[in-house]
């Protein structure tokens, strides 16, 4: 089963790991390490912390796999556990005094989940769009990020943001839609005017 692994849904993965298949989570790791990644960094806003943060992520997955109830759901609970870390992360001085500004490079820089491809001179644009996106969303608070990120750029439904959250679905509606109104207030208080995030 060793080439076939990279095939196999995450549940199957979970199983495989659960039964003592280090390269089963290998898999698991591959896959969801890039956009954990890109999650944590604009969650806590410094290339050392997230990776820091991913590391110790995947580390407790590994550890508490036999803890996931539903193994159809590990990205979600990656990003449980992704955020908790974050949140004790919020909670030091001296992380937040390190909060950098951030930029990816690459045609997927600041792109939700699903987004057109970007083509020819438009890209230039678009990506330091991205860049003010990123700004702007620094502004909001935590939570309002935390459930725009997740919503937009990680592609869960309002549902699964609350189970990573651990707060009603209703609440995480309520603060996506205050969040991108505080966006789009941002975006015109400085003079930009129909930027989108989806």
């Amino acid at each position: 089963m060793g080439g076939d692994l990279e095939s196999l849904n995450d549940a199957e993965l979970v199983a495989l790991t659960r039964a003592g298949n280090l390269r089963a989570f290998n898999s698991l790791a591959r896959r969801w390490d890039s956009p954990l990644y890109r999650f944590v960094r604009r969650t806590i806003g410094n290339d050392e912390e997230a990776r820091d943060v991913c590391q110790e992520t995947l580390l407790k997955a590994y550890q508490n796999i036999g803890r996931l109830r539903e193994p159809a759901k590990f990205k979600a609970w990656i990003h449980h556990i992704a955020l908790n870390l974050c949140r004790d992360r919020f909670r030091s001085p001296r992380a937040r005094a390190r909060a950098e500004p951030y930029e990816e490079s690459g045609d997927d820089a600041f792109r939700p989940e699903g987004a057109a491809t970007w083509t020819h001179d438009g890209d230039a644009r678009r990506a330091g769009l991205g860049r003010v996106l990123a700004t702007a969303l620094e502004r909001l608070p935590v939570e309002q990020r935390t459930a725009i990120l997740l919503k937009e750029y990680q592609g869960f439904s309002s549902e699964e943001i609350a189970e990573i959250t651990g707060v009603p679905s209703a609440t995480v509606r309520t603060r996506i839609f205050y969040g991108l109104k505080a966006v789009r207030k941002i975006l015109l208080q400085w003079g930009i005017e129909g930027a989108s995030l989806g």
